[in-house]
């Protein structure tokens, strides 16, 4: 599954319904694009203790909606399959539905026990463990967009190994897209690997070489600017699904359902 919705609840006490946090990143065939973290007012106010895991208080909430008043405006990323590190999080959504009354119908997956079941040497399966056991970059945990990312980043690598070690023109290719619009920025370092793999693969292709040439102009100088980096990105982002065969073609983006909720 490479099309689906990572969430990340943070909870305010130690009721699974006091959400005060969600973060999300939507995944459309294996890419992130889009994501968001939400405030939100708690049911049964802020414990000490938790306040003190995510940094999350009374201060923060008290002028944000409650889950029931935030719903409508997220209905629509549970009609695609959910992903969450541990059953936590599905608890706390089914928790909030019920408070609500919200008859939220959806599917989820426990990426932890995915974790458990093909890492299973490893001492734990915490998610920051399991996250450097995959070499995914340090992030701040217990923030929800972060750790919704990480999650994501996780269940992505788990269930296709090649877009952690790619061993074909093609598999090359999807890792550095999906590693460059993952973060919303084309990094020098990332401008440079991709020059490189399509130096060896471009071929005839016309859509390929437009791209090689752009970035080695915007190379020229040895600084990639915002401008050229977003340039960069805009074709990565509309033509991210490349067949790769003698002639370089690349293959129409169908529409699909997740270009809906794309928070990007």
């Amino acid at each position: 599954m490479k099309t689906f919705i990572a969430i990340d609840f943070e909870t305010a006490n130690p009721k699974r319904v006091s959400a005060c946090a969600l973060g999300y990143v939507v995944v459309e065939e294996g890419l992130l694009v889009g994501k968001d973290e939400l405030l939100i007012k708690p049911i049964g106010g802020h414990a000490e203790f938790q306040t003190r895991i995510h940094g999350i208080g009374k201060k923060d909430t008290s002028h944000k909606p409650n889950f029931g008043s935030l719903y409508p405006s997220i209905a629509h990323l549970f009609d695609f399959p959910i992903v969450g590190y541990s059953s936590f999080d599905e608890q706390v959504l089914n928790a909030l539905a019920e408070h609500f009354n919200l008859g939220i119908n959806f599917t989820y997956s426990d990426c932890s026990a995915i974790a458990r079941r093909e890492l299973s040497d490893l001492s734990n399966h915490k998610l920051p463990t399991v996250a450097r056991h995959l070499q995914i970059p340090p992030f701040e945990h217990h923030n929800a967009l972060a750790d919704a990312k990480a999650c994501a980043e996780i269940f992505l690598r788990l269930q296709k190994p090649a877009l952690q070690d790619p061993s074909d023109a093609e598999g090359e290719l999807q890792y550095l897209i999906n590693s460059i619009l993952q973060d919303g920025l084309v990094a020098h370092k990332e401008a440079c690997q991709l020059i490189g793999w399509l130096e060896d693969n471009a071929g005839s292709s016309q859509e390929l070489n437009t791209l090689k040439s752009l970035i080695e102009s915007s190379l020229a100088d040895d600084v990639l600017s915002a401008s050229d980096s977003e340039a960069i990105r805009a074709i990565l982002k509309r033509e991210r699904h490349w067949n790769v065969d003698s002639a370089m073609i690349p293959i129409s983006k169908s529409p699909s359902k997740t270009d809906s909720p794309s928070g990007d």
